[in-house]
């Protein structure tokens, strides 16, 4: 190979490498300002599905579906604060993130979608504060609703998966709180 013919690969080379090492930089002052705003958003949601609760207290619970990744409880006593993520053959590549507060009887108190990418949005509607008041039976059967008929199904799935983690871990009132 001639220095004519590998000219062109070397400087390609070192661009790549200097982009790649800028890139680097950027994400390594970006990264910790991203987790802590991310952070702010998940406990703002916490409370806003549970306004009654005093503070927060992260649950480290050994068996939890895929679909739920945290589970709060309130110190106050007044339930249990759920992350949930989720998606459906339609939900574009990105999860459905889902905020849900149970009291301790089992019944959903409140819930936020907190990310849903559909082009169709049931979550600024009345679909998902249809299932405050609901418990593990009433969830398994609710209602979809047309036209995000994938979506729906989704969110009632992880619902349905975060009233059996807490009733899996012993957390709702007739278990060990």
């Amino acid at each position: 190979m001639t220095k004519k013919n590998l000219m062109p690969t070397v400087v390609l080379g070192i661009i790549c490498i200097a982009v790649a090492a800028v890139l680097a930089l950027v994400n390594g002052f970006t990264a910790p300002i991203i987790e802590t705003a991310t952070v702010a958003r998940q406990q703002a949601s916490l409370k806003e599905v549970l306004p009654a609760a005093t503070e927060f207290e992260k649950l480290e619970l050994d068996s939890l579906p895929e679909t739920v990744f945290e589970v709060y409880r309130d110190k106050g006593g007044s339930g249990y604060a759920l992350l949930l993520s989720t998606s459906s053959q339609y939900t574009s590549g990105d999860n459905m993130g889902i905020t849900v507060a149970v009291n301790p009887d089992g019944e959903i108190t409140g819930i936020k979608l907190t990310t849903y990418t559909e082009s169709k949005d049931f979550g600024k509607a009345a679909y998902p504060a249809s299932y405050i008041g609901e418990n593990a039976e009433e969830v398994a059967v609710h209602h979809t609703t047309a036209g995000v008929t994938y979506s729906s199904k989704a969110l009632r799935g992880a619902l349905s998966d975060a009233l059996k983690a807490l009733a899996d871990n012993n957390l709702l009132n007739g278990g060990n709180n």
